[in-house]
């Protein structure tokens, strides 16, 4: 499933870094792994509610139903005592593809191979006689050219899977109305309300920006639909809530900057950014340190990037994992795999030295 336009690698520090070969064997690694779904499923445990071998021995017994005894590690991870992994088996290539079809939307899509059911609103199209409890195969529309309730499409569709429809064709495509509007009263009033938030300067003991940002990180991802201006127009909207931010967070504060997305310009230029901007801030080193430092190629010095986190798709070559695999395989490997093949995502740590007010003087 390489879904991704072919795009050129022209980051001169990168290149210049690694060569050539190596940058771009990196990047085309990235587009591919980022069309496929991570090799671990992550599940963290709200340990005020359950304790963690509590959940942990519910979701074997779980696994244990749904895949007929298969036994299956469900590993917790040694740095983050309240995370679970749960390893993802696949792509199967030994599945028989059924005549019955369903077309599902892009993002349906991505969901399906992430372990999510099918509903209703996710289905663009259907075979012309598919009844309930019929058989079908599922694939998706990576390109949005199918039209609504289509009884065959022939265009770019890539094969999630098979599973049982539980409606006919005629019951999804009934064409009965969609409840967009619950509330018909006329009576209502909508208040708008002006001002500045109601949060004193320097008041905030630790703030967590977990940014507005592009998404390219997200896992799996099969359809481009990002346009170059949309990508790029995430970076000064992160720095106007990152100046906000700065602003509120005291003296001593800190603060954790983070995106889902793998873009050097929402990431590591952010950074440098910020520490140009504000000289109260100083960057931290981050435990546990469990991504890979930060990406070359926004000036700042290889310590500084070593206090930066970086989770990187690229960083190892996406393979087929079956039953077997995971037989073999130890713990400690299978940590390590967790800990490289996932989505992209960025976290950088600050602490407010000095009050801003006094830079201001």
């Amino acid at each position: 499933m390489f879904l991704f336009p072919k795009i050129m690698l022209k980051s001169i520090t990168i290149l210049s870094a690694l060569g050539k070969q190596e940058a771009e064997r990196r990047f085309e690694t990235l587009l591919h792994n980022l069309s496929h779904p991570p090799s671990f499923t992550t599940v963290r445990v709200n340990t005020h509610l359950a304790s963690v071998q509590h959940v942990k021995n519910l979701l074997f017994d779980e696994l244990q139903k749904q895949f007929n005894g298969l036994n299956f590690p469900i590993l917790q991870h040694p740095d983050l005592q309240d995370v679970l992994l749960i390893p993802v088996i696949g792509p199967r290539k030994d599945i028989k593809q059924q005549p019955c079809e369903v077309i599902v939307g892009a993002q349906c899509g991505n969901a399906v191979l992430r372990g999510a059911h099918v509903y209703v609103p996710g289905i663009v199209s259907a075979s012309k006689f598919m009844k309930g409890g019929d058989d079908v195969s599922v694939y998706s529309d990576i390109k949005g050219k199918c039209k609504k309730g289509a009884k065959e499409f022939d265009g770019t569709k890539i094969f999630l899977g098979n599973g049982i429809s539980e409606l006919s064709r005629k019951e999804i495509f009934s064409g009965l109305p969609e409840l967009n509007c619950l509330c018909p009263s006329t009576n209502m009033f909508i208040i708008f309300f002006t001002g500045e938030p109601p949060f004193l300067p320097e008041s905030f003991d630790r703030i967590l920006l977990d940014a507005p940002c592009s998404g390219m990180g997200q896992r799996p991802n099969m359809a481009c639909t990002w346009t170059l201006k949309e990508v790029m127009s995430y970076q000064p909207l992160q720095r106007k809530l990152f100046s906000v931010a700065v602003e509120l967070l005291r003296p001593g504060g800190v603060l954790v900057y983070s995106t889902c997305t793998v873009t050097l310009a929402e990431n590591e230029e952010q950074v440098a950014w910020a520490l140009k901007t504000f000289p109260s801030l100083q960057l931290q080193h981050q435990d546990p340190q469990v991504g890979g430092e930060g990406m070359l190629g926004a000036g700042l010095s290889p310590e500084q990037l070593k206090r930066l986190q970086r989770f990187d798709p690229s960083a190892v070559q996406s393979l087929d994992r079956d039953i077997g695999f995971l037989r073999d395989a130890s713990i400690e490997d299978l940590v390590w795999l967790a800990n490289k093949d996932c989505i992209g995502f960025f976290i950088a740590k600050f602490i407010k030295c000095k009050s801003t007010q006094e830079e201001d003087l």
